[in-house]
């Protein structure tokens, strides 16, 4: 079966965002207003998010125009409020503590001044682990929140 050469991996496209977002993260909790260059992770993620925007007919003005405001406005969703739904399967997200559950599976976590939340350092890390729910995405979260949470 032939693979559809615009289809993006999302799960990789987030992994790269969180490999790269952790370290951009410490730089500016250390006093960097705007630490450039990014890291390759966080540029090569970013790139990928846009194209997929691009693909996923996601308006112009919704997507991020740069690293910053990605950091500043999409980081701090959930990944279920996201203008674009990503393809990913729930069963990847495992925390495993309540505080990363109250992240609501974001990034970055807005009430602790935007450090990364327990689910952007294991994915950083590259750590999936399986949940119970099977067949499940992200997406599904905002219709079903017990079938992820």
């Amino acid at each position: 079966m032939a693979s559809d050469p615009t289809k993006l991996d999302d799960l990789e496209m987030l992994s790269l965002l969180t490999h790269g977002l952790v370290p951009y993260m410490e730089r500016v909790m250390a006093g960097e207003k705007d630490p450039f260059p990014y890291p390759d992770t966080l540029l090569r993620g970013f790139n990928q998010l846009i194209l997929t925007c691009a693909l996923h007919d996601v308006p112009r003005a919704e997507r991020p125009k740069s690293i910053p405001e990605f950091v500043m406005t999409w980081a701090i969703l959930p990944l279920t409020e996201w203008a674009v739904k990503l393809d990913i399967p729930a069963d990847v997200f495992i925390v495993g503590d309540s505080a990363s559950a109250h992240a609501g599976l974001r990034l970055l976590d807005p009430e602790y001044d935007g450090n990364p939340t327990a689910l952007c350092r294991k994915l950083s890390r590259g750590e999936a682990m399986p949940r119970t729910v099977k067949g499940a995405t992200i997406a599904d979260r905002a219709a079903n929140p017990k079938a992820i949470a």
